[in-house]
């Protein structure tokens, strides 16, 4: 009897110890999160080169390194993501490639921002070689390059422009052919001699001498003040508009277009591209 309960004792006590080995080694394999304690610094342990396959590539072995504090890519296996977008042209965020300078027959185009002998005037576009611009005028900051669609908004607001101009000039040469009509008293007025021309259209009123001489000339600046002052409307301005020549009533020309009696003149002017008018100056005295 005595026997009996020791083996149960016995029994009981392995079957204890078996079932603390069996619930040690659960919580050693999933050790639960109030388990953790920090633990001391520990030195990492010296770098080794270990891989696996990929799964991507199965044949093929990614290197890592492994450390004391972890398992990381190595930078040669990391995406070099900054060159990757230089040679993109762009940002790794999708940014725009950026736009190419122009270029025609192996030159650039740049726009001058100075005048430069045997190149150009400031504002000019003009093809020169890349030695040129880097070693000449980019050093100097006398030209920049510019792009091809720089060029093309350039043109087409060039091409703006001059219809704008043409149809102020077109505007003006009505202005001054109305107004000798007007002064005139209508276009039946005109004398059949010929003259493509009638009616004074400006008058300018200079002291003058018993012959007529004036005290002082009536020079093309003159006129154009004269022209601004009396038809404000008109397009007076800019260097396509110049008085192109001066005769007097007998046709002849004036000397240096420096108008010195009184009479009337014939001025013959340009207004801008293909637009020139013919008007008549009368010059009195005061």
């Amino acid at each position: 009897m005595k026997n009996k309960a020791q083996m149960g004792q016995r029994l009981a006590l392995v079957i204890m110890l078996a079932a603390s080995l069996l619930a040690h080694e659960t919580s050693a394999a999933n050790p639960p999160a109030s388990t953790y304690t920090k633990a001391s610094f520990i030195p990492p342990a010296a770098p080794s080169s270990i891989g696996w396959p990929s799964a991507a590539h199965p044949t093929r072995l990614m290197n890592r390194i492994a450390t004391g504090y972890g398992t990381y890519h190595r930078s040669a296996d990391r995406p070099n993501t900054a060159h990757s977008a230089k040679r993109r042209g762009g940002s790794s965020g999708g940014g725009s490639t950026a736009t190419q300078p122009a270029s025609k027959k192996g030159k650039i185009q740049v726009m001058l921002l100075q005048t430069v002998p045997d190149i150009g005037q400031s504002g000019d576009i003009v093809l020169v070689s890349s030695a040129v611009f880097q070693n000449q005028l980019k050093r100097n900051g006398k030209a920049r390059l510019i792009t091809e669609e720089e060029i093309q908004k350039m043109e087409q607001e060039k091409e703006e422009q001059e219809e704008k101009m043409l149809e102020m000039a077109i505007k003006t040469k009505n202005i001054l052919e109305e107004a000798m009509l007007i002064n005139l008293g209508g276009q039946d007025q005109c004398p059949d001699n010929g003259q493509d021309i009638c009616g004074v259209a400006l008058t300018i009123k200079r002291k003058a001498g018993p012959e007529g001489n004036l005290f002082g000339g009536v020079n093309p600046k003159m006129v154009m003040d004269a022209l601004k002052e009396t038809f404000p409307s008109g397009s007076w301005d800019g260097k396509q508009v110049k008085i192109a020549k001066m005769t007097d009533s007998e046709g002849k020309d004036v000397a240096k277009m420096d108008i010195k009696h009184i009479g009337e003149y014939t001025i013959e002017m340009s207004l801008g591209k293909d637009v020139d008018v013919c008007f008549i100056l009368s010059i009195a005295a005061e």
